[in-house]
């Protein structure tokens, strides 16, 4: 029950943050960001929402038939919640404000409770298969799982 509670307020957290974000992107007054920094922040929005819609497509095409290994989910074993993660931390280059700071720093640390009540959620119910596949998937790093993809 208390889980259920934390794990929907977590979800209200993360849509109210959105919502805030871009109201906030339009009062806050911000500093200009050098040329690199609006590249990597450019780069993580749209890693970010590639990420979220290839796992979004794999999850509707799998249908709950089973753990999924392959795709995206080969080289991080949470690539939604990663995805998330990158746009969450893009905020803070496209409005570079402390208050958008603590807001995208809050929305990372639910969204990766999120990620480890996942893997309790897959070992449960997926036992040594998912044990198995936790020893050849990183978590969230995204390079070495990258690295260990194109080795195979």
């Amino acid at each position: 029950m208390r889980q259920k509670v934390l794990e929907t307020l977590g979800y209200i957290i993360n849509a109210g943050s959105i919502a805030s974000f871009f109201f906030l992107a339009g009062v806050l007054e911000t500093s200009s960001v050098p040329l690199a920094i609006t590249i990597i922040t450019w780069l993580f929005f749209g890693f970010g929402i590639l990420l979220v819609m290839l796992s979004t497509i794999t999850l509707m095409r799998n249908q709950g038939a089973g753990l999924i290994e392959g795709g995206v989910f080969g080289i991080v074993r949470h690539p939604m919640y990663v995805g998330a993660m990158l746009l969450f931390l893009s905020w803070i280059g496209l409005v570079p404000h402390w208050i958008i700071a603590l807001i995208s720093i809050v929305n990372i640390v639910i969204v990766y409770a999120y990620m480890l009540q996942g893997e309790r959620f897959n070992l449960a119910k997926f036992g040594d298969a998912y044990a198995r596949y936790m020893e050849r998937v990183p978590r969230l790093d995204l390079l070495t799982g990258s690295i260990r993809v194109l080795r195979r």
